[in-house]
């Protein structure tokens, strides 16, 4: 077969051809791992080390860089989410099956006669991939989370319909909305806003000036406020 062949086996007609059809899908480009070499934000556009060799003899050549690629950032009906990448982030590079000389230039159909296929020129690529053992940590289950890859910056949306700011050293949630709209901003050493401005207007409610309580239609506000608090705290 391809790639196995011997002397006694290269006059074979059959053999010729397996060696032929292999060669020529050696050249066909489907997708590669790569890492960013650059990234202009401003055009979404980079420049990516494809993450691809060959051995000629005792010789080994990299593939060149290739320059200019777009790099696809979720996007669509007016809203986006763009990630700034950096030198050495993965991405996972398509090379697309005809040129996109029309297509990526005046939005025009590409032309599906004889011409480039699967070039290295007509690539596209997506943040992402790289080795395995690299995952994202700290995900919420069953949710999302919109933020840094270790899962401790950003906001997250909950299975049981709650959503949270988290941030600080622990990852902890700072603003959390609850699953029925009531919401709460925590410390980094776990104090609530909301449990400090009821502590307030609890001290200003059971003050006492020279023995005597405060007057009464201040009790009734302060009692007003913290019963608003109790109903909007997650």
């Amino acid at each position: 077969m391809a790639g196995h062949q011997g002397t006694s086996t290269r006059r074979s007609p059959v053999e010729g051809l397996f060696a032929a059809t292999e060669a020529e899908r050696r050249e066909i480009n489907t997708t590669l791992d790569g890492t960013i070499v650059s990234y202009d934000r401003a055009t979404q556009r980079a420049t990516i080390q494809p993450k691809l060799e060959r051995k000629f003899g005792d010789k080994t050549l990299k593939a060149p860089p290739l320059q200019e690629i777009k790099v696809v950032q979720q996007n669509g009906g007016g809203f986006g989410v763009h990630v700034d990448l950096k030198a050495g982030d993965p991405v996972t590079v398509h090379f697309r099956q005809r040129s996109v000389d029309k297509s990526q230039t005046d939005g025009s159909d590409t032309n599906g006669a004889p011409g480039r296929m699967h070039d290295l020129s007509d690539a596209i690529a997506y943040p992402g991939g790289g080795e395995d053992s690299k995952v994202m940590t700290n995900m919420p289950a069953g949710g999302a989370h919109f933020g840094a890859s270790d899962g401790k910056k950003g906001m997250q949306t909950r299975a049981d319909g709650s959503t949270a700011i988290v941030g600080g050293p622990s990852g902890s949630d700072k603003f959390k909305v609850g699953p029925t709209g009531k919401i709460d901003m925590v410390s980094e050493s776990g104090d609530s806003l909301l449990d400090i401005v009821k502590a307030a207007l609890v001290l200003i409610r059971d003050h006492l000036n020279s023995g005597a309580p405060v007057d009464s239609a201040t009790q009734v506000a302060a009692n007003q406020l913290i019963a608003k608090i109790d109903g909007m705290k997650a």
